[in-house]
């Protein structure tokens, strides 16, 4: 409930004064279409006026109501007592509505869901009323302005006239509080202006012109419900409200003067069938118009959900795409720094290998000559240990040439001079030398990579051709570099039994993870297959550089 606060009992005696006074006019209105005892109406807008002040206002200008009630019934000759029951009973329907509507259905004034609809036409409409129209016809039974044959009948026309006031008055001047102008625009304005004379005209055509409406055919009051769900599909509850009033003015001033579908040969007759049928309509356009506001509030909710959610993707993918980003850049510095371990992994080896090849090389050299040079003097002087002499002879020069091989595993001499092509070379002869047959192709149209990543082609080949004499217990190695299609392949195969993956994974410290992270500096894959006929192949596949470099063919 909206109420409207005062700091001081003049604000409170205002509000009440002009509750009093809409009241009163209201009463004034409805009293010129007195059909019983001087003081029950079909046209009661004081019910509705009484209503939206307690709901706005509150319930402290309910005396106001009462005061107004006895002021209009007290000009009409009303008696003072039978004035006072009727005022009693008007503030006590209103307020029963007003309790009814506020602590039991929990009701909102801006009639936006169909509950609020249901219980306003349930408890304020018809509920209440019927306690003013219980009250208000025993008063005038009990002060002889009503005979016993006609309570019954009064009762219904005040109920029916209080029920009218209610619908037909409260929920335009509801509107006119709680919602704002519902024209949104100059089109939407020109509508609103044609909605208003389309509804007048054909209001009156109905009720007010007497050489088209038919007295008693009801079905022609039926023309005006298309423009009431016009007015609550475009206008909302302020357009309905004011279409539903208008039409029943119209249709109030037609029948008093005998026109319409509803005029009867009694008036009494004309106003109760008009008086059902304006109920009727402001039922219709408050539910139609209800149910509409609840599929615009759920519109708006699922907008709104969709706009969040669009917000929560957009958010959530700029936080996929930062941690992508990041990502990227953690596994770039991640290869750079794997690329540095191996390339300095590289440098040792190449030094381990000089120091070999250059220190303890040189130093089995000289210890190969002295011991030369001891035997023959031993031989020369026919001493029996000239056979031992000869045989550290021939163990030193095994040392040396184990040293030789050893060095150039670790340093490839040939691939300063001569490049992959040249350190190839080298890895096959050195694999000969250990009895397996191996034979090394290059293809003419082959484009090496950079120093940098010739390196990492030979040491991948290296590694892999070191797997396949450990484990293949083959007879043949095959060493192939070649374009196939878009890429360059460096490919080890052999004859043997076949190595599986999870022998590569052992072989050789690192395995296959290295042979893969040297794939993947060079941009390409390592992939490891059993051939149809035997044996394994190890293949790495990578783009064609952009700087050619030379190319050879080793038949």
């Amino acid at each position: 409930m909206v109420i409207i606060r005062g700091n001081s009992r003049l604000s409170l005696l205002l509000h009440t004064g002009f509750v009093a006074l809409a009241y009163f006019a209201g009463a004034k209105l409805g009293l010129a279409y007195a059909v019983v005892g001087g003081a029950v109406s079909l046209v009661w807008p004081s019910s509705g006026i009484a209503l939206v002040a307690l709901l706005v206002l509150g319930f402290a200008v309910a005396p106001g109501i009462a005061i107004g009630s006895v002021l209009a019934n007290l000009s009409v000759g009303v008696p003072l007592p039978v004035a006072a029951v009727i005022g009693l009973g008007a503030t006590v329907a209103a307020l029963t509505a007003a309790t009814l509507l506020n602590r039991v259905a929990r009701f909102r004034i801006t009639l936006d869901r169909i509950k609020d609809v249901i219980v306003f036409i349930v408890l304020a409409a018809t509920v209440s009323t019927a306690v003013s129209a219980l009250i208000g016809a025993t008063a005038l039974l009990g002060g002889g302005l009503v005979p016993v044959t006609e309570y019954s009948a009064a009762i219904l026309k005040w109920w029916l006239g209080d029920m009218m006031g209610v619908l037909v008055l409260a929920p335009p001047l509801l509107g006119l509080l709680t919602y704002p102008n519902p024209v949104r625009s100059a089109k939407h304005a020109v509508e609103a202006c044609g909605l208003t004379v389309a509804t007048l005209w054909v209001s009156y055509l109905i009720f007010g012109a007497t050489e088209l409406a038919g007295h008693g055919y009801y079905p022609a009051a039926l023309a005006i419900f298309p423009f009431t769900i016009w007015a609550a599909l475009r206008f909302d509850h302020l357009g309905t409200s004011l279409s539903t009033l208008i039409v029943s003015i119209v249709a109030i001033w037609g029948t008093t003067h005998g026109t319409g579908p509803f005029a009867a040969e009694a008036p009494v007759d004309s106003l109760v069938r008009w008086c059902a049928f304006a109920n009727v309509v402001a039922v219709t356009g408050l539910l139609l118009v209800a149910a509409h506001a609840q599929e615009q509030h759920i519109h708006r909710l699922l907008r709104a959900s969709h706009i969040e959610l669009e917000r929560r993707v957009r958010h959530r993918t700029e936080d996929l795409e930062k941690a992508n980003l990041e990502l990227k850049h953690e596994m770039a510095r991640r290869r750079l720094l794997e690329g540095e371990v191996i390339r300095i992994g590289d440098q040792q080896q190449r030094h381990i290998g000089r120091e070999l090849h250059d220190g303890l090389g040189q130093h089995l050299t000289s210890l190969g000559l002295y011991c030369a040079t001891l035997n023959q003097k031993l031989q020369t002087h026919g001493h029996p240990a000239a056979a031992d002499a000869a045989a550290i002879v021939g163990l030193v020069k095994q040392a040396s040439l184990m040293t030789r091989k050893i060095a150039h595993g670790l340093d490839p001499v040939a691939m300063e001079s001569g490049g992959l092509t040249s350190a190839l070379h080298g890895l096959a002869e050195t694999t000969r030398l250990s009895g397996i047959d191996c034979k090394l192709r290059i293809a003419s149209n082959v484009d090496l990579p950079d120093p940098p990543m010739q390196i990492n082609l030979y040491r991948a080949a290296q590694e892999a051709v070191s797997n396949a004499l450990k484990y293949s217990q083959g007879r043949h190695i095959w060493i192939d570099l070649e374009r196939v299609g878009g890429m360059q392949r460096l490919s080890i195969s052999d004859d043997g039994v076949g190595v599986g993956l999870d022998q590569m994974e052992r072989a050789s410290g690192l395995g296959l993870h290295n042979l893969r992270h040297r794939a993947s500096l060079l941009g390409g894959s390592c992939t490891v297959t059993r051939n149809a006929s035997g044996g394994t192949t190890v293949a790495i596949s990578y783009p064609i550089p952009e700087r050619p470099g030379h190319a050879r063919e080793l038949v």
